[in-house]
C-alpha cells in the first residue's frame, strides 16, 4: 500500500536544512541592520556638527546646551547623543549605540569641531 507524504526522516534533513540557512542568514541581515543605524547616527552627528558650526559663527564659541542647536535629537532607536566637549574654540558630541538592547553601550561615534567622525568602540 503506496501513501503520499513525508517520511519523519525526510522532514527532519528539510527542516535542518531550513535551519542552516536561517543560521546563516540572520547575521548577515543583523550586520545589515547594524550598518543602515550607523549611517543614521553619521548623518546625526554631522547635523550637530553643522550646528555647532553655525553656532559658533554667531556666538564665537560652541555650546554644550544643546537645546541651543536646530535639529537636536537627543536619540534616536538605539543611539543617545550628547555633547561631550564644548569651548571657544573645540567641541566634541558623542553618539552611544545599545545594539542589542542589554543596557550597555556596544558602539560609541564622536565627531569634532573639524567633522571628523571616529568610531571609538
Amino acid at each position: 500500500m503506496k501513501t503520499k507524504g513525508f517520511t519523519l526522516l525526510e522532514f527532519l534533513a528539510g527542516l535542518a536544512v531550513i535551519c542552516l540557512i536561517l543560521i546563516i542568514a540572520f547575521p548577515m541581515h543583523a550586520m545589515r541592520a547594524r550598518k543602515t543605524e550607523q549611517v543614521n547616527v553619521k548623518n546625526q552627528l554631522h547635523s550637530i556638527w553643522e550646528s555647532e558650526s553655525t553656532y559658533r559663527s554667531r556666538h564665537g564659541t560652541y555650546t554644550a546646551d544643546a537645546s541651543k542647536l536646530a535639529n537636536w535629537k537627543q536619540r534616536t532607536k538605539k543611539y543617545y547623543f550628547r555633547i561631550r566637549h564644548a569651548s571657544s574654540t573645540r567641541f566634541v558630541a558623542e553618539a552611544n549605540g545599545d545594539l542589542n538592547n542589554d543596557k550597555i553601550f556596544d558602539d560609541t561615534w564622536t565627531i569634532n569641531e573639524n567633522g571628523v567622525l571616529t568610531n571609538v568602540k
